[in-house]
């Protein structure tokens, strides 16, 4: 590939959750066949539809031909290969169960990309209603409303406040739309920077989590997928203090990130998980209190998969609870929205048609 190929590949392609979850899949196929792992990664080349995949692939087989273990081969792009899936590959390196942990890692990708998806599918409505609102409302202030208000002021009606407004609003729109991209651009711009730095991201992650039923399915989520790719990885067989480290870099919130850092150090110095989990609201009772159960029985394995199912429903039932709010909501700023438009110009012209009746 040339280089300008690949520099545009890398820049305008990526590697998705459901790219990463098939990698794995047919991976563990592959490798449970007995099929050796430069040729498996040579069928994967040939089998990926992503060029990005595909060229990261061709460099990942030039490594293993010349010595390199397929862990280390990999950890050269954190791109497409997280901490989560070189920790996984190499312990399944070090305990000779390539196979086994290539299986672990993609029902683990297979389950995120599934839960990713339902909890994406649950906002994609109301984003498209507020979209569609908002296209409504343009065409409506840029269109109509102009030629409404050229009959308006030759009638020499007296308008209500809201058509004022709507009017202005228009006008405004028209004459200084360059005002408003720049207050968008500078604002979002400003924004996008802001939210882009460590206290930026600690703030918003905050208030995220504290939002009404929306801020209890990220505490869901969070907690489900902490406590399914920490199970998974201690069933493959990750040092715990590794593998928790891995988990705080894939987690979403900030403050989930930070505090697994700390509860990792904790750990290091002997401190049991369940104690330093405690330390830390972020964390709920049960999670602690059932961790503090594996770890006494030496099944903490187990307790994470029951509790990654348990908060993996829990995520499930605060999906359909902000179904169900968002749908009364969305109907009643529509029809808030309606009845602004037609007090301000279907009024207006009814009064002027009684006039000139």
């Amino acid at each position: 590939m040339a280089k300008s190929d690949s520099f545009f590949t890398s820049l305008f392609v990526r590697v998705n959750h459901k790219d990463r979850a098939f990698l794995a899949r047919q991976l563990a196929v592959m490798l449970e066949s007995g099929l050796p792992i430069t040729q498996a990664i040579r069928s994967l080349i040939e089998q990926t539809k992503n060029p990005l995949l595909g060229e990261v692939l061709g460099d990942v087989l030039i490594d293993l031909e010349n010595g390199l273990k397929f862990s280390a081969a990999i950890k050269k792009h954190p791109q497409v290969f997280n901490e989560v899936f070189v920790s996984v590959i190499a312990s399944g390196e070090a305990t000779g169960q390539l196979d086994v942990v290539a299986n672990l890692l993609a029902d683990e990708l297979e389950r995120d990309q599934g839960f990713r998806s339902r909890v994406i599918g649950a906002l994609l409505y109301p984003g498209f209603i507020i979209l569609a609102m908002i296209t409504v409302g343009i065409i409506m202030v840029t269109k109509i409303v102009p030629a409404l208000e050229l009959v308006f002021k030759e009638a020499g009606s007296t308008l209500p406040w809201t058509t004022l407004t709507v009017i202005f609003i228009t006008n405004s729109l028209i004459n200084y739309w360059y005002v408003y991209v720049i207050v968008i651009i500078g604002g979002g711009f400003v924004i996008s920077r802001y939210l882009a730095s460590e206290d930026g991201r600690r703030t918003s992650n905050g208030l995220l989590l504290k939002v009404p039923v929306f801020g209890v399915m990220l505490r869901n989520m969070e907690m489900a997928r902490f406590t399914r790719i920490f199970g998974m990885m201690m069933q493959a067989g990750v040092p715990i203090i590794q593998a928790l480290d891995a988990v705080a870099l894939v987690l979403d919130n900030v403050l989930y990130k930070e505090s697994l850092n700390v509860v990792a150090r904790n750990v290091e110095r002997g401190s049991p998980i369940a104690q330093s989990l405690q330390r830390d609201n972020l964390f709920p009772p049960t999670v602690t209190q059932m961790i503090a159960v594996g770890e006494q029985t030496g099944k903490l394995e187990q307790v994470l998969q029951k509790l990654a199912a348990y908060y993996e429903e829990e995520t499930n039932q605060s999906i359909k609870n902000i179904t169900a709010l968002t749908e009364p909501v969305i109907f009643i700023i529509v029809g808030l929205g309606v009845a602004f438009l037609v007090f301000s110009i279907i009024v207006p012209i009814y009064n002027l048609a009684s006039v000139i009746k």
